[in-house]
């Protein structure tokens, strides 16, 4: 169903009939304009032409007090309204005239003014003969032309005849200067191409004054510039003759005539020509209002193409708009998206993330020339030239993707049988209905972290009862918390001063934040990373599947990103030994805490695991008495088992090795054994407490878990004497 679009407001056909033809009187002019214009306007009218003293006699309609109007311009007085054009002036009485009407009025008193000049010179013709018969043939010619150029040709021509000149021209004014717009009789192509200043020439001379003059000898006159002497000596003119083009007040030309024989210009051509100019004036006003009129009406014209146009596309795109707007609703996805558009455009559609990745599109198959899987997303909205599968150059239209204020990707269609406005709007469409799919995704997103970051911290630091309701809500999450697990710690250090480095504010610092979070995703990845969340400049990650080397591999990486972008935040990481029970996640929790304080006041890479601590993680530890345990046992453990299940003395070995200043020979000496034997023992303790006593931070860890043993109330039911 096409709706109907209304026709644009138009002035009345009779009025403008009326204005293209030539009356057979005066009064029959006076009295078929006053009707139309009453007519067309819809309310009373008075017709009034301005006398030699320069009052305002009444024509036709209702009287008029001079103080209800301006009669020297254009404006209200209630709802009266005035306008004028060549001496004739139309008010309008208790009625409202919209204002694209004025310039049909304005013409309509141009036309009358030429009609009432016409009359005249009939009445007149008995006693000026051939006079009034070319004014009269002039005005005549002039009503019937609505071209500026062809009026001012038409002036010419009679302005010739009339005055028995060889040349004449009109000369119109552009700024502050004339330019010569209709030339006849000229020999030279400088001469209608003539431009003047104020006081130049003859014509120059009536633009400064404002009244007509001439000259008997152009060549030797000294009343004139001689600026077109040498002008005026090859168009070989004597005399010349100009008067004023004078449009309320102020001149808007100069009409000249020029006679290349010697003759004298006289007081009736002066007369005569001024006549011509005032008629001139009329003409050229006439013309000017004319196409002010065909202006406005081209205008009108195009406005109703173009809301036309307008039409056709909402028709178009409303079926669209409601579809996306109900799939949006209904909680459909992106493909819904791409494939409602596709089917009802007609084009290739597809959406991308913000990384340029593809998301979804449609058909779903790929054909040889299609959109790209990866697009980076464009500056601004519209058409652009992307690189089609094959390698070739299409224009697309290509539209951002966005959702509080951030740029969540974009969409691209590449057209179909619609034409580019349509294409427009069904790209700002599709557009909306992605960002709002993409936005409802992030909120759901986003709604899901916030439950797991509280999920994290009471796992790490929440009582028995926050712990089990955690490990409940993790699971109803569908995070696995049944494997083999390592906590890390990381630390944000001098934060405070790169805010101030780099002027940033709260949001800015906390978006900071939020990207160090999401970078560390990404070090690990969804297959390591169970569970991750920060506070304040405090981040905790549970990981998965990857031994210490491997974690300290991706933190390393991670430490030296962020570094590049911000040389002067200092970044600390501590991650725990590895458990598979979530129950000791807050242990886990202490000891990432730990190694996270080595790494910050020891420096290095800005990593450190607890189990490579030794002895540094007693002086970081919180005191507890299972950290001092911890420690014993992690050291003499293995071999206490060893020695009670094989009835062995590894114990007693080692305590010989240190005793004797760690030389195995005189440790084997000690122990009245072999010195091979000796070698055994050592190597079994390497074997079991992955020490290495060739390195002195090995040695040292070995000597003082020893040292805490023997102090320890179980030190006499393990140490037994020496071996026999």
């Amino acid at each position: 169903m096409t709706l109907a679009t209304p026709e644009p407001a138009r002035p009345a056909d009779d009025l403008c009939g009326l204005l293209s033809t030539v009356p057979a009187s005066a009064e029959e002019a006076r009295s078929q304009l006053h009707a139309a214009i009453e007519s067309t306007v819809g309310g009373p009218v008075s017709l009034l032409r301005q006398v030699p003293d320069g009052r305002w006699a009444l024509l036709a309609g209702p009287r008029v007090r001079p103080a209800a109007i301006d009669l020297t311009g254009r404006r209200r007085s209630g709802r009266m309204r005035w306008c004028e054009a060549g001496g004739v002036g139309v008010v309008t009485h208790d009625v409202a005239v919209a204002d694209d009407l004025l310039p049909v009025l304005q013409q309509a008193c141009a036309w009358l003014t030429l009609v009432l000049s016409r009359g005249e010179a009939v009445a007149a013709g008995s006693d000026a003969g051939a006079e009034s018969r070319v004014l009269q043939e002039v005005i005549d010619q002039l009503l019937r032309v609505r071209d500026l150029d062809q009026a001012l040709l038409s002036i010419t021509d009679r302005t010739l005849t009339l005055l028995d000149a060889d040349i004449c021209g009109v000369l119109l004014r552009e700024g502050d200067e004339l330019r010569m717009r209709s030339c006849a009789g000229h020999r030279m192509v400088e001469t209608g191409r003539l431009r003047m200043g104020r006081g130049q020439g003859v014509a120059g001379l009536v633009f400064l004054t404002g009244k007509p003059a001439k000259v008997d000898d152009y060549v030797r006159d000294a009343s004139i510039s001689q600026d077109f002497v040498p002008l005026a000596e090859l168009e070989q003119t004597r005399s010349a003759l100009a008067a004023p083009l004078t449009l309320h007040g102020e001149v808007i030309g100069v009409l000249e005539v020029w006679r290349r024989r010697p003759s004298l210009f006289t007081e009736d051509d002066v007369r005569r020509l001024v006549t011509l100019a005032d008629a001139a004036t009329i003409a050229i006003d006439n013309a000017r209002l004319y196409d002010e009129q065909a202006a406005a009406l081209e205008e009108l014209s195009r406005a109703r193409d173009a809301v036309e146009a307008q039409l056709a596309v909402h028709q178009r795109t409303a079926h669209l708009q409601r579809t996306l707007l109900g799939a949006v609703l209904e909680g459909e996805g992106l493909g819904t998206v791409t494939r409602v558009v596709a089917e009802e455009t007609a084009c290739r559609i597809a959406v991308y993330y913000g990384g340029g990745q593809l998301a979804a599109r449609h058909p779903t198959r790929l054909e040889p020339v299609d959109l790209p899987s990866r697009l980076r997303m464009p500056a601004r909205p519209g058409r652009h030239e992307v690189t089609l599968t094959d390698g070739s150059k299409h224009v697309a239209w290509v539209h951002p993707l966005v959702a509080e204020g951030d740029e969540l990707g974009c969409v691209a269609l590449l057209p179909g049988r619609e034409p580019p406005e349509v294409m427009d709007v069904v790209a700002g469409q599709a557009a909306m209905a992605c960002s709002l799919m993409l936005l409802r995704q992030r909120a759901a997103g986003k709604a899901r972290a916030e439950a797991l970051e509280q999920v994290v911290w009471d796992l790490v630091q929440g009582n028995a009862e926050q712990l089990a309701g955690a490990r409940s809500r993790a699971k109803q999450l569908g995070v696995p918390l049944d494997r083999p697990m390592r906590l890390v710690v990381g630390r944000l250090d001098k934060v405070e001063d790169v805010v101030a480095l780099q002027g940033w504010t709260a949001n800015q610092a906390d978006r900071m934040r939020r990207d160090v979070l999401r970078t560390l995703r990404q070090r690990f990845g969804p297959q390591h990373l169970v569970l991750a969340a920060h506070r304040a400049d405090t981040f905790v990650a549970v990981v998965a599947g990857l031994d210490a080397t491997a974690v300290r591999e991706r933190l390393s990486a991670l430490s030296a990103t962020i570094h590049e972008d911000l040389p002067n935040l200092c970044v600390s990481w501590g991650v725990s030994r590895e458990d598979p029970d979530p129950a000791v996640l807050p242990r886990s929790f202490e000891e990432a805490r730990v190694a996270a304080s080595a790494s910050r006041r020891l420096g290095g890479d800005g990593v450190c695991l607890y189990e490579q601590l030794g002895i540094v993680r007693l002086l970081l530890g919180s005191g507890r008495e299972p950290d001092l345990q911890q420690f014993v046992d992690d050291v003499t453990g293995p071999l206490v088992e060893y020695d009670r299940d094989n009835t062995g003395a590894l114990l007693l070995t080692l305590r010989a090795f240190f005793d004797a200043d760690c030389s195995q020979r005189a440790a084997a000496e000690r122990l009245f054994i072999h010195h091979k034997t000796m070698r055994y023992r050592m190597e079994k303790i390497r074997q079991l407490t992955g020490l290495d006593l060739a390195h002195h931070e090995d040695r040292m860890r070995a000597d003082f878990a020893l040292r805490l043993l023997q102090v320890s109330a179980d030190a006499a039911a393990v140490v037994v004497g020496p071996e026999q």
